[in-house]
């Protein structure tokens, strides 16, 4: 008896490999889109918590914003003592007991410093940040009063490190840094030198660089809302001249 099965050719072969290549390379992209699509949305879920606890602390505290940092707190802060020493407690840490959740510390698109011992750089590196000139470092907490308008006021946002000034949103400046995470990740794309740094830092490069969603960052303001802002939107607000100098991070613009 006669056997007529038949096999595929080399050349049918290759043109079947040619067609999946060409799917691929099409559907790779739209995949890894609509996941960092949906880190973003999770990113905002987490900003959202931190500007109602936010707004929460301000109204216990006689309308005082927190400060970046805080000393003299307990030795035990929540997620664990970090290189702000311990008895000093960041922002988030402050605004804890009003969201109650230490997952919310960490951006899903974020950079996680491997760093081993006590302290505890996830919180201040590679995750969030909150605007310098609204929520302080130094100095005296500011009041809401002062927030002529809270709107439209940069809050807490994606960032290289835990407190932010608006320098580090300047493509021209020398205070873009990757070695202490002071940058507003993407920034890299408008042209800023995101040099990379010493381990274990130098894994904030490609945050620096690239940035996190989609060409832009999670924002949420000193109302309490959040909205997702372009890499340029937010450099432009920080590089505006006086009288309106620094634009939406300057907390006396309207």
């Amino acid at each position: 008896m006669k056997n007529n099965a038949r096999g595929f050719t080399l050349i049918e072969l290759l043109v079947v490999i040619a067609i999946i290549s060409i799917l691929a390379s099409i559907l790779f992209p739209v995949f890894a889109r609509a996941r960092e699509n949906a880190r973003r949305a999770s990113c905002m879920s987490n900003l959202k918590q931190f500007g109602l606890a936010m707004m929460m602390y301000v109204q216990d505290y006689d309308e005082t914003y927190p400060k970046a940092v805080s000393g003299g707190m307990d030795s035990s802060p929540p997620g664990g003592a970090q290189n702000l020493g311990g008895t000093n407690w960041s922002w988030q840490q402050l605004l804890y007991p009003y969201h109650k959740s230490l997952q919310i510390f960490y951006c899903p698109s974020g950079i996680n410093i491997p760093v081993t011992g006590q302290h505890r750089d996830f919180i201040t590196y590679g995750n969030y940040g909150a605007n310098r000139l609204l929520i302080p470092s130094f100095g005296d907490a500011l009041k809401l009063s002062a927030v002529v308008a809270p709107a439209n006021t940069y809050a807490i946002m994606d960032a290289g490190t835990y407190s932010v000034p608006p320098q580090v949103a300047d493509p021209t400046s020398a205070s873009v840094t990757v070695g202490n995470g002071n940058f507003i990740p993407g920034i890299g794309t408008l042209g800023a030198a995101c040099a990379a740094a010493a381990a274990p830092y130098d894994v904030l490069q490609s945050d620096c660089q690239s940035g996190r969603h989609l060409g832009g960052i999670n924002m949420a303001f000193a109302d309490g809302h959040v909205k997702w802002l372009k890499i340029d939107a937010v450099s432009s607000e920080a590089r505006k001249a006086a009288p309106t100098q620094y634009g939406a991070w300057n907390p006396s613009n309207s």
